[in-house]
């Protein structure tokens, strides 16, 4: 009698235990087709490169107040020792405030001294690299308005001519822990030129770039090149090329550098750099972010 029972309990198993194991297959194949892949994060350690923004966006809920600072020349005419170098002028500063109003979208606000400028723009995230490559790139949209409240030119009687505007997509891949690249066409239109052999409308194509040499210090490195006939070094226009590191404290991501343009925004820069490297006339320049959680709950669990 036993050995009927053990000859009927063998028989179901070998049955059952097949079915078991094809199951357990299929559900462990349903998993991993279901699970998704995890995103690549810290493509750039903050917003912008040097002169350029990065792909990287505030975090929902975050805050993030910036200050920015282009000194004089070091060489060149107006540079030397007797304006320590550029240190006794200020080629432009700006103070400007970044807000996440999803991890995705950014909104931010900034005033410059160059022209006076109030700029406001946005940027989007539209994809993000994963770690298997099914999204190779990260993609960040950009897009922003400035303004100028300058008097005394007759330019601006119209009040449509105070305004400028840059689009522009970022594409960029992290290599590795320690090298991430980014290529950036940019469509720059002006309301108003001054010059009629210049164009309203002016596209130009930069690069950029991260190289992390320890956990929180890194090199920079930026430049755009501008497609236009009259924006050339015979005019005395140049491209802005930008040079620096990167230092990680904390809350605080301060970045130090070398450029050769006045203007902090795109709206200036792209267009109106004047400065030469090869004639000594480049700025070393800062700038300084903090980032204020403003909804510390909803951060905690997002996050955690």
């Amino acid at each position: 009698m036993l050995k009927n029972k053990y000859n009927i309990l063998t028989g179901i198993l070998f049955f059952v235990l097949p079915g078991i194991s094809i199951a357990q297959t299929d559900l462990d194949s349903f998993l991993l087709a279901d699970a998704k892949p995890s995103k690549v994060i810290a493509t750039f350690k903050a917003t912008r490169i040097v002169n350029a923004h990065s792909i990287e966006t505030v975090r929902k809920g975050v805050l993030d107040f910036r200050i920015s600072h282009h000194f004089g020349d070091v060489g060149g005419n107006s540079g030397g020792i007797h304006t320590l170098y550029g240190f006794d002028n200020a080629s432009d500063i700006r103070f400007g405030f970044e807000y996440g109003i999803t991890d995705r979208l950014t909104a931010g606000f900034g005033r410059s001294k160059v022209m006076e400028n109030l700029d406001f723009f946005l940027k989007y995230r539209l994809l993000q690299q994963t770690t298997d490559n099914s999204i190779p790139v990260s993609v960040t949209l950009f897009a922003d308005m400035a303004v100028t409240p300058q008097i005394n030119d007759a330019a601006y009687d119209v009040f449509a001519n105070r305004f400028s505007y840059v689009y522009e997509a970022l594409i960029a891949r992290k290599f590795n822990e320690r090298l991430s690249l980014q290529l950036m066409p940019l469509l720059l239109h002006r309301n108003y030129v001054a010059n009629p052999n210049d164009n309203n409308d002016v596209f130009s194509l930069g690069v950029g770039g991260r190289f992390k040499i320890t956990k929180r210090f890194s090199v920079l490195a930026d430049y755009y090149y501008t497609f236009s006939n009259y924006l050339t070094p015979s005019n005395s226009f140049y491209a802005p090329i930008g040079l620096g590191v990167e230092i990680e404290t904390g809350g605080h991501v301060f970045q130090m550098f070398f450029t050769n343009n006045a203007g902090i925004i795109e709206n200036t820069y792209i267009a109106n750099t004047r400065s030469s490297w090869g004639k000594g006339e480049f700025k070393i320049g800062f700038t300084i972010s903090r980032d204020f959680a403003l909804n510390k709950k909803k951060i905690k669990q997002q996050y955690n």
